[in-house]
């Protein structure tokens, strides 16, 4: 028997837009070679396998899983679309319940780079759509070690372009916030990949996230880009795990609509002329300083089959 896959648009408003992942089903018994030759075949920017929890990992809870990811050429730790694709995959194949009006259903998620939780909820208005939220692990934001003049060279950007009231910053998952002073400048950019690659390797860095809040429309809060050459994903369209780091900066650097302890944002990321999605993230600010956040998004199954021995 083969093993049942889906390929899912997340953080899509419609089928075809949004950030595609692979959703391996049933991935106990790969090896991590044939987990990477099978997500290179797929050649999407990650391929999420679903493991079933060992005894460490709640394995009595019900609905608890383990989720693997891997680009093209690397394993990541941690990868917001391909996360929401995989709960996604797993209400469709019947394997989450459906929830019912006005209640979510949770799942414990299971990574490398710590739990998470989903929770999938019916859209008010049609029970038939729904909305896939993420308690992200809590993001720490530091100082960036790379100067944001190299940075902006890289991305073919000019010193000029870059909004200095937002200091550039590092993310726990060794990715660069970078903060241009309008749309127009992050529609601009023409990375130079080697030049950017060279940057990366040097720093130990992941990618780099180029946003403003200085959008082309009022509902949306900030618009960015995603670049990240040396794990396989030049450019990519819809970014999960970055918007959680990023959320968490904006509400501390007062660049976000609050009420109360929470912020509310509307996040776009797109490639010119190319695919882009729409994700939300919550952002509650606890008493002792600290911040929790949730991004979440739709998705949409445009592919499902059967991956043969």
């Amino acid at each position: 028997m083969g093993r049942a896959y889906y390929v899912i648009d997340a953080f899509a408003t419609e089928p075809f837009t949004g950030n595609p992942a692979a959703v391996v089903l049933d991935a106990q018994g790969l090896d991590d070679p044939a987990m990477q030759r099978i997500a290179a075949e797929f050649n999407l920017s990650e391929t999420t396998f679903v493991l079933p929890v060992n005894e460490a990992e709640d394995a009595a809870a019900a609905e608890s899983v383990r989720f693997r990811w891997f680009t093209p050429t690397v394993e990541v730790d941690m990868c917001g679309h391909a996360t929401v694709a995989g709960v996604f995959a797993l209400v469709q194949a019947g394997r989450l319940a459906m929830p019912d009006s006005g209640e979510s259903t949770i799942v414990r998620i299971h990574t490398r780079a710590g739990t998470l939780t989903g929770f999938v909820e019916p859209i008010p208005g049609d029970s038939r759509r729904l909305m896939i939220w993420l308690e992200m692990i809590p993001p720490q934001i530091g100082e960036c070690a790379v100067a944001a003049d190299a940075l902006a060279e890289a991305l073919g950007l000019s010193p000029g372009d870059l909004d200095r009231e937002l200091p550039p910053a590092a993310t726990q998952d060794h990715d660069v916030l970078l903060f241009a002073k309008s749309f127009m400048a992050v529609n601009a950019a023409r990375p130079d990949f080697p030049k950017l690659a060279a940057l990366f390797r040097r720093f130990g860095l992941r990618g780099v996230c180029l946003a403003t809040t200085h959008t082309v429309t009022p509902s949306l809060h900030v618009q960015s880009r995603f670049f990240a050459p040396t794990a396989g994903v030049d450019e990519d369209p819809v970014t999960g795990s970055v918007h959680g780091p990023l959320a968490a900066y904006l509400v501390e650097h007062g660049r976000a609509p609050a009420d109360g302890d929470t912020a509310a944002l509307n996040c776009g990321q797109a490639k010119p002329g190319g695919r882009g999605g729409l994700l939300h993230a919550l952002v509650r600010t606890r008493p002792d300083g600290g911040r929790s956040v949730r991004i979440g998004g739709r998705a949409f199954t445009v592919m499902r089959g059967e991956l043969l021995p």
